[in-house]
């Protein structure tokens, strides 16, 4: 593998997860809620403040969610937004499935994707590590992107880098403090307040920006969508990085691009 640097600051910009999916991967739900609350507010609070920022970012969805809230998927795809996949009910990617059920679940998660209408562009791993055989499917059903870890990767402080992986696909890495759900919920010296993780996330910003470097952000609508200082939170983090001259907000597919 050959690790590529950019020249400019990169951020950027993903959403995990959709409704239900993860509540009935764990067997907690049986079927879709239109009431969500990540559906219902967080998903339109991210679209309305990515469109005020012109942004665009890469949602990763369920597969499932492909057969319950299409129109959803569809209200973000027409925002100029990527779809990306992610498992077909969040599994337990990397710890719970075999090479088969991860082969299963790709060709199956796509499926649903694309008689949807939708055309995944990149794929990440439910809980972020990537597992066996994952990428030779990924390079068989014709995706370009890869932004999964290998196991034992993300460490924060540790810096990612855009690379070329087997099979001829991009990985777009991150470390485990670019993540909400870590930050509010998982750091092991407790969860953090809005206001320590924005200064947290600025920090990585400023970083990135100095030695040309890659911030991958991964948000929640479950998460951050629901909560307002969360957002507030968000906006002053994407606020600074669209005026950062060093800085360049991308998708997924427009990092992959600088490659």
């Amino acid at each position: 593998m050959s690790a590529v640097s950019t020249r400019r600051g990169t951020l950027c910009l993903t959403v995990d997860n959709l409704g239900m999916a993860l509540a009935v991967g764990r067997r907690r739900a049986a079927r879709p809620d239109a009431d969500e609350p990540g559906l219902r507010h967080g998903v339109p609070a991210f679209l309305d403040l990515f469109a005020e920022l012109r942004l665009r970012a890469t949602f990763f969805v369920e597969g499932w969610n492909a057969l319950h809230h299409p129109e959803v998927i569809e209200r973000i795809a027409s925002a100029g937004h990527e779809i990306g996949l992610h498992g077909w009910v969040h599994e337990r990617w990397a710890g719970d499935l075999d090479d088969r059920a991860r082969e299963q679940l790709l060709w199956d998660g796509t499926a649903a994707l694309r008689l949807g209408g939708f055309t995944p562009v990149a794929f990440r791993a439910p809980g972020g590590y990537r597992g066996g055989r994952t990428l030779e499917v990924l390079s068989e059903l014709g995706y370009r992107i890869d932004s999964s870890i290998g196991a034992g990767a993300g460490t924060p402080g540790t810096t990612p880098e855009i690379t070329l992986l087997p099979g001829g696909l991009v990985g777009v890495p991150w470390t485990w403090d670019m993540i909400d759900f870590w930050q509010y919920e998982m750091r092991p010296d407790g969860a953090q307040k809005p206001g320590q993780v924005t200064e947290d996330w600025l920090d990585l910003l400023e970083a990135a920006a100095e030695r040309g470097g890659l911030v991958t952000l991964i948000v929640h609508p479950f998460v951050t969508g629901v909560d307002a200082e969360r957002m507030a939170a968000l906006r002053r983090v994407l606020e600074h990085a669209v005026e950062h001259p060093r800085i360049d907000v991308l998708s997924a597919g427009q990092v992959a691009a600088l490659i």
